[in-house]
């Protein structure tokens, strides 16, 4: 339907109210018919694909939600172009995740420059980079929807450069904190809402697909990141390590920026004139869908980062025979097997359904952290059996996040949408492992306790998109 026909379709105030203000298409409590009611109703009113009743309507001149406008029968698949795209977005998310390699850095710091600082401390830095990663994501995703993406993938990228090359040079716990953790949240929060952002625009039957190859790279960038850094930290000082690391993250950078091109306009609100960005759109916080997806990647996330921050320490400390070199390798483990996680996941998730697969792989993942972790990482094998289980699985929300939310919002505003549910991960991400550092020192280095707790609390995610997936959809097998 063309704009022109929409804006000719009447209906009452009251009725224009209720059912065309909210952007919430498939929310409830709104004028959406069910699955058997959306052609027609009993009186005979027509309503379209998205459910939204367009004839049969009281007088009164209206224009249809900018959502339906799009039709998305009309969406043409990106072919060799869209997927040219999807490989400069792979390049961008490869190097740009820090915190995939923080633990390499962690372990380093705990050992030499940061000795006798406790662990808890220590781990702000990587807390900074997600928070702030979580917050700029936010901003930058609705700034990216009114005045596009590129500029802001380039700005990001540049921030990342700039500040791992200048902790070359810091010797101190505060500087550290600016640059590997400040300003690279900052860089990857320009830079990551657009790229996971980008496949949805050029794909929408392999959507799933191509986001998940693209969040694959931030998987095999952190895990053949881990690799280079902790061979280089044994064989020179961390300055020469951080110096040719940054160019070798600065040439990838560059070479995915080249690649990108954005298909969609900036959205429909940018094109009037002095009207004021609208931040954040008070209708989702009205929707318990919306929270119940919220507050199930808080506490998922609560628990997610305490792996790959501690896994070194872990073995250091349980198995002392065990390398510097060989206690790193169990980050690399798990950012290799989430790059397969988070490639697959998509595959499976186009089957079953975003929100199906969400619960899914959470539920796996509280598993192997609250069980595993606690039965079988005594010894190296076992630690490594852990990594991979828990890298296929836990990583995987990231590829899920946009989709989930291009599936029940639609692509318009869709860096917005993604930078609102990203936010939700900013408390888990800040006290996520400073609390599982606190843990530890307050049990007595108890990492029986740690690992329960990082299970317990991504199993409480997954109960609360419960909510969510038999609100929306209350049938035990559909696909949602």
């Amino acid at each position: 339907m063309d704009i022109e026909k929409a804006t000719c379709q009447t209906r009452s105030a009251s009725s224009l109210r209720s059912s065309t203000t909210s952007p919430l298409a498939n929310s409830d409590g709104g004028s959406i018919k069910s699955e058997q009611q959306r052609d027609t109703s009993e009186n005979g009113d027509i309503f379209n694909e998205k459910g939204v009743q367009v004839q049969g309507l009281s007088s009164g001149p209206v224009v249809l939600p900018i959502e339906i406008l799009h039709d998305d029968s009309e969406f043409v698949e990106g072919g060799w172009e869209g997927w040219l795209v999807v490989a400069g977005c792979f390049l961008i998310g490869a190097p740009t995740v820090g915190d995939l390699l923080w633990g390499v850095f962690q372990a380093y710091h705990s050992a030499h420059l940061l000795r006798g600082t406790p662990d808890a401390t220590i781990s702000l830095i990587g807390a900074s980079q997600n928070a702030m990663m979580a917050a700029a994501a936010f901003v930058s995703g609705k700034l990216g929807d009114r005045y596009g993406y590129k500029c802001f993938i380039v700005a990001g990228c540049l921030i990342v450069f700039a500040s791992q090359l200048s902790a070359a040079w810091c010797k101190q716990f505060w500087s550290i904190f600016i640059t590997q953790g400040v300003l690279q949240g900052l860089g990857c929060g320009l830079t990551l809402p657009m790229v996971f952002a980008l496949p949805s625009q050029w794909f929408k039957r392999r959507r799933g697909l191509a986001t998940g190859i693209v969040i694959a790279g931030a998987a095999l960038g952190g895990a053949i990141s881990s690799l280079i850094v902790q061979a280089m930290l044994l064989r020179m000082s961390l300055h020469m390590t951080l110096f040719i690391y940054s160019f070798i993250q600065g040439g990838t950078l560059f070479l995915g920026c080249l690649l990108i091109k954005t298909r969609s306009p900036p959205s429909h609100e940018s094109r009037t004139e002095h009207k004021k960005i609208q931040w954040v759109d008070s209708a989702y916080f009205r929707d318990p869908v919306f929270w119940s997806c919220w507050f199930a990647l808080a506490l998922f996330i609560l628990g997610y980062q305490i792996p790959f921050v501690f896994i070194s320490v872990y073995i250091g400390e349980t198995i002392p025979s065990t390398s510097p070199q060989l206690a790193s390798l169990p980050i690399s483990v798990m950012n290799f097997s989430s790059a397969v996680g988070r490639t697959t996941v998509g595959l499976v998730a186009d089957q079953i359904g975003f929100v199906n697969a969400f619960i899914l792989t959470a539920t796996i993942s509280a598993f192997s952290q609250a069980i595993l972790w606690n039965l079988t990482t005594h010894t190296y094998a076992g630690a490594i059996v852990f990594s991979v289980i828990f890298g296929l699985t836990g990583p995987c929300y990231v590829s899920l996040t946009t989709p989930i939310a291009a599936s029940l919002y639609g692509t318009q505003s869709l860096a917005t949408l993604t930078g609102l549910l990203n936010i939700s991960g900013l408390p888990g991400a800040l006290s996520g492992p400073p609390i599982g550092g606190y843990i530890l020192k307050a049990s007595g280095r108890n990492w029986h306790l740690l690992a329960c707790y990082s299970g317990v609390v991504q199993f409480a995610g997954v109960i609360c998109v419960l909510y969510a997936r038999f609100k929306r959809e209350p049938r035990i097998l559909a696909r949602l």
